[in-house]
């Protein structure tokens, strides 16, 4: 399973920052932040399969074999056709499974990896079955309620002014094959004690009010995974690069400092 990988900026010779978005976003989510590191870095973003791309005619029909070691495996792959061998890995929940698996996969091309409200494991089989079952009878748009709960803080919807409501309305519009593709690799991902051997210097952070992938969870993660740092975003929840970009750069640019 190839990844659409986009460069973000141009800059040659300085460091190579990855950015992977979460199931039902589109690339655009990590910008926030990419726009205030890309004086500092060279920034790729990265897609789901069909998110924001056309992932070509044959995604319906593989969706239900698309696992998180391919889209780990495409990501290193594309990257590589652009010449970028090795590289920091940002990834959020389900890209953050993706940088969990690189990290234990490929480790040789990580030089640093932030996992940002993500798990060793999401759900259950039945659990995404159900979620599956919804897309494919009222497609993604049906989601968008129960999801806005999930991915921001109280609050946050009523007091921004775009940011949440165009992330939302790209859920309602990504294409329902891609979303159920993605849910399909989570339904079989399952990293459950492998993380101890994580040699990758890791930051792990978390959404204060991220109701999943909570900051007790995300703490218990990181404990897994040697040396790894664990921080909390305030007034957050799954997606704090949306809610509060300028915390999270201070959290990456303070990491990648020390790579």
């Amino acid at each position: 399973m190839r990844i659409a990988v986009r460069a973000f900026n141009d800059n040659p010779g300085s460091p190579v920052l990855v950015f992977g978005n979460a199931l039902g976003t589109r690339m655009p989510l990590w910008t926030s932040v990419a726009a205030r590191l890309a004086d500092d870095f060279q920034i790729y973003l990265t897609d789901l399969p069909g998110h924001t791309l056309p992932a070509g005619d044959s995604l319906a029909e593989a969706a239900a074999s698309v696992t998180i070691d391919q889209l780990a495996s495409g990501v290193v792959e594309s990257l590589a056709e652009l010449g970028v061998e090795s590289f920091a890995y940002c990834g959020v929940s389900i890209s953050g499974a993706i940088g969990l698996t690189l990290a234990l996969n490929h480790p040789e091309r990580l030089t640093g990896l932030v996992a940002c409200a993500t798990a060793e494991k999401f759900g259950t089989p039945d659990s995404w079955d159900e979620r599956i079952g919804e897309v494919r009878a009222d497609g993604t748009r049906g989601l968008v309620d129960d999801t806005a709960d999930r991915w921001f803080a109280a609050g946050f919807l009523g007091e921004d002014i775009a940011t949440g409501h165009l992330i939302l309305s790209d859920l309602a519009l990504v294409d329902d094959e891609a979303y159920v593709a993605a849910a399909s690799a989570l339904k079989t991902y399952d990293v459950s004690g492998k993380l101890g051997s994580i040699t990758t210097p890791t930051l792990v952070m978390a959404g204060a009010q991220d109701p999943g992938c909570t900051p007790e969870a995300m703490s218990s993660l990181a404990e897994q995974i040697e040396d790894a740092r664990s921080v909390t975003i305030p007034d957050s929840a799954h997606l704090p690069m949306a809610e509060h970009p300028e915390i999270v750069v201070d959290h990456i640019q303070e990491f990648c400092g020390q790579l």
